[in-house]
């Protein structure tokens, strides 16, 4: 946007605000423009478009700057804002065409999530009911599964859709009243009458002449096909070639049109840049405009809608491959499961084996060692066994509120996994881990369990997945492993025992009482 000053200085200026599209600058001949794409939350993306760079594309694009998932259902939506009308561009339109056609329009593209735009192929009776679909020009249709047949055949070649017929309200040219009437879809053109009959027998005929040529039909001939006695508006009409249309759905054309129904469409000519002389359908329900968008896609743009559908299975099916999961990255619990070997002054991973069990089991002894060694702590201290064993931890701060743990975890955590363990006020009787992770303080709630098997107290954090009979457990668990955690334990939040501020300690246990330090665990 510019601001250009007219008249006048100083405060009495006066602007005129000017757009890019306003500036005496013709967009027609380049092979490139910036173009706004918003999403549905109100924000906005700004892409240099290319010419012939198609609407799939483009939203490949639009996802990695929106930093979300490639979901191949992204779509491109056209919205006109001041007639409350969207389209769905399709996979192989060129954005950068689309835009110029209709460039001085109130409209605006928007990034959105189209889940179901192919599923006609694959689940057809849900977008061709029944009481809409004639397939007696067909062969094969005398049963239910006959009619389903013909039309998963007529998808699967879509040189031809299904014809459809229903009845709609219609918005008369150049006035504001409505009109019912009877609409037929065949081939790729629709048409038009007040009377059931003369569709039924235009129809008819059409099966019985094979050397009916629907191409060269005009409104003449249209008449002739009705009969000689049904003539002016009682006629079969033709309406509409949908190869020249743009085919738009109305977000509530009860609101917008004043249409019988809110389920409206409005067809917009492709050589005309506004909806002056556009035909606008009002159907009865939401079932009738999804069948009629679905088929006027179809009539449209027949092979070539087929051709996008089996692009989006491909890539649906590259994306859930086996070869592509077999390069996934692992997660933090596999990472950290390998065998290592600290006795000397550097680490080393062991690959033997035996040698790595030998150590596993001489670790578990050395745990069960400074186990017994708390709870003999605990013991001289008054208190039982498995259920105090973390009193004595010093990451673990009974009365500390969750302000207070914020704050702390802030002020003293350096890098991700600075923890402490605390009392849940909220719930008497649990627990809270308070963790930072990506500049945040996270609260996991520490669950008490019962375990069915051993018919005693456990505690959890991912619903019982994983259980332990004592807080000390779960901590030096999470520590060599993340879990459900974003980030495994690295270091503590520790009470000194002097009090005098912070000091480092190395080891997971350690004294109780005094002021909160950060200190490093040493593997």
């Amino acid at each position: 946007m510019k601001l250009r000053c007219l008249e006048g200085n100083g405060a009495n200026n006066s602007y005129i605000l000017l757009d890019s599209v306003s500036e005496n600058k013709d967009h027609s001949t380049e092979k490139q423009e910036e173009l706004h794409f918003y999403s549905d939350d109100g924000s906005c993306t700004d892409v240099v478009v290319e010419k012939n760079l198609r609407a799939g594309d483009l939203c490949l694009l639009l996802a990695v700057k929106n930093r979300v998932t490639k979901d191949l259902s992204w779509s491109i939506v056209e919205h006109w804002i001041e007639n409350g009308l969207e389209r769905i561009l399709e996979d192989h339109e060129d954005v950068l065409s689309v835009h110029r056609q209709t460039e001085g329009g109130a409209k605006k593209f928007i990034f959105r999530r189209i889940q179901n735009k192919y599923d006609f192929f694959t689940e057809p009776e849900a977008f061709f009911p029944k009481d809409m679909v004639d397939l007696r020009n067909c062969d094969d249709n005398d049963s239910e599964s006959g009619e389903s047949a013909v039309i998963d055949s007529l998808l699967q070649t879509a040189e031809e859709c299904p014809s459809i017929f229903s009845q709609v309200c219609m918005q008369e040219p150049n006035r504001t009243s409505w009109v019912k009437t009877f609409l037929l879809l065949k081939d790729n053109r629709l048409y038009m009458s007040s009377k059931v009959h003369v569709v039924a027998k235009f129809l008819r005929q059409w099966k019985n002449r094979s050397d009916f040529s629907y191409k060269n039909l005009d409104e003449q001939d249209a008449n002739k096909i009705g009969g000689e006695d049904d003539r002016s508006h009682q006629d079969l009409q033709p309406l509409a070639d949908l190869k020249q249309y743009e085919i738009y759905s109305c977000l509530n054309a009860k609101n917008q049109l004043r249409a019988p129904t809110e389920f409206g469409i409005c067809l917009r000519r492709t050589t005309e840049e506004d909806f002056s002389s556009s035909i606008v359908l009002s159907c009865e329900c939401a079932r009738d405009r999804t069948c009629w968008l679905t088929v006027m896609r179809l009539a449209k743009y027949g092979k070539q809608l087929r051709e996008n559908y089996k692009a989006f299975k491909n890539k649906q099916e590259s994306v859930n491959s086996k070869e592509y999961n077999s390069f996934a990255v692992p997660n933090e619990s596999i990472r950290s499961r390998v065998a290592m070997d600290f006795t000397g002054r550097e680490g080393r991973i062991v690959e033997d084996p035996t040698e790595a069990k030998a150590i596993a089991i001489s670790e578990g002894i050395a745990w069960k060692k400074r186990w017994r060694a708390n709870v003999a702590q605990q013991a001289r201290r008054g208190c039982t066994a498995t259920d105090t064993i973390h009193q004595g931890q010093p990451w673990f701060h009974k009365s500390l509120s969750r302000e207070q743990a914020n704050s702390l975890i802030m002020n003293h955590g350096t890098q991700d996994g600075v923890f402490l363990v605390r009392e849940s006020r909220s719930n008497p009787g649990c627990y809270v881990l308070s963790l930072k992770c990506s500049t945040k303080v996270i609260h996991v709630p520490i669950q008490p369990i019962t375990d069915p098997v051993r018919d005693t107290l456990c505690f959890t954090l991912d619903s019982g997945v994983t259980k332990f009979f004592d807080l000390l457990q779960l901590v030096e668990f999470y520590q060599l492993n993340a879990g459900c955690l974003p980030t495994r334990l690295t270091s503590y939040l520790e009470r000194s025992r002097d009090g005098t501020g912070i000091v480092a300690s190395g080891g997971v246990g350690g004294g109780s009482g005094g002021s909160a330090v950060a200190s490093e665990v040493q593997f």
